[in-house]
């Protein structure tokens, strides 16, 4: 059972947009394979984190370069599904994009996962890890080693879920390299860096590191039959390799694949997506971990009395707060600070009512 580094734990990411139009970060190749270019990104973010929310322990005072070989301040998902062929699209002020492959059944068949250390963008990862190993004499982090149909549906599109009904042999091909594929790069990393997914939810940072999160992003669209006829074996077949292990649903609606993610006896950890019935989730699965996502849509613009009223909602519905934390993931430009702040200060005094201590006065 995992349990907290300490009592509720709480984080936040940003949008590349965020950083863009605050600090002028921009967020091209560079920023992702360039030694130089990721190690003083991650400096700057740690450093201009503490200048403008220092007060709710985000950020280093005197941020120091350190060997972080993923990002770790956003949400970027696009490695896994890159080296298995899919071009990627960067800009300054967004994301990775990852445009489909839309693999052909003949193409699917051939398919096989490659030697994912020698193909691109891999390779120049590797490379980079290199140089900094060489410089550091140790690295740290990693990066999101996304989802097995996430990756499938980026390689072969739509055409997937279709292929579950009519060639259901040619789904589980697919999955199956992936699944292989994603095993692979997150072991490689881990034995690097000690850590899988970081780069995922920072969150596990700081309810364990260890823990290696599996992105079902898009078992939102699937009914649990169809997850557990298509999809289970290979949640099952990570958390067997990949101790301890965590499922991120970042859908609204994870109690209907609920008696799915049940039989995965070895999850011990569920990002908890914003809308899905809380307290439903805990019935079902008592002993996990649960991370509970807050809706940066919704954080942008309602008022700080209604923050408190989602972040008081998730609590009550979670039980035990030693088996919770709260996050918010993808905070866009324009969402006010003091919506961001409130998150914590709510936190804060759940802390302080289950310690029996007075709460923490609010920052001026």
């Amino acid at each position: 059972m995992i349990t907290a580094k300490s009592l509720l734990p709480v984080d936040v990411i940003f949008t590349p947009q965020w950083w863009h139009y605050n600090y002028g970060l921009k967020f091209r190749e560079d920023f992702f394979f360039d030694a130089e270019t990721r190690v003083e990104s991650e400096r700057l973010m740690r450093a201009f984190l503490y200048e403008r929310f220092g007060h709710l322990g985000l950020g280093e005072r005197d941020a120091s370069p350190r060997p972080l070989i993923g990002p770790v301040h956003l949400a970027a998902g696009f490695m896994a599904s890159a080296l298995l062929g899919c071009q990627v699209k960067f800009s300054v002020d967004g994301p990775p994009q990852v445009i489909p492959a839309d693999l052909t059944d003949e193409q699917v068949l051939e398919f096989e996962a490659p030697d994912i250390t020698k193909v691109s963008p891999m390779k120049e990862l590797v490379d980079m890890m290199d140089k900094l190993e060489r410089e550091f004499g140790y690295l740290e982090g990693d990066i999101n080693w996304g989802g097995v149909q996430n990756v499938a549906l980026d390689l072969r599109g739509q055409q997937l879920f279709v292929d579950y009904y009519d060639k259901p042999d040619l789904a589980v091909h697919l999955l199956d390299v992936v699944a292989q594929a994603e095993l692979h790069m997150a072991s490689f990393i881990r034995a690097k860096t000690g850590t899988t997914s970081l780069s995922t939810n920072r969150i596990v940072g700081s309810v364990d590191p260890s823990i290696s999160l599996h992105s079902n992003c898009s078992v939102t669209m699937l009914s649990n039959e169809t997850y557990e006829e298509f999809l289970l074996r290979y949640d099952i077949y990570l958390a067997d390799n990949l101790q301890p292990y965590g499922i991120h649903y970042c859908g609204n609606n994870m109690e209907h694949v609920l008696q799915g993610f049940a039989k995965i006896d070895k999850a011990q950890f569920f990002d908890v997506g914003w809308g899905s019935d809380v307290a439903m989730c805990r019935q079902a699965l008592p002993d996990a971990f649960f991370s509970l996502r807050l809706s940066p849509v919704r954080l942008r613009t309602i008022s700080v009395e209604e923050v408190r009223q989602d972040v008081e909602g998730l609590l009550r519905q979670a039980g035990p707060v030693q088996k919770a934390a709260v996050c918010c993931v993808n905070i866009d430009y324009g969402t006010p600070d003091e919506n961001v702040a409130e998150i914590f200060r709510v936190v804060d005094e759940y802390r302080c009512r289950e310690l029996d201590v007075a709460a923490p006065s609010s920052p001026k």
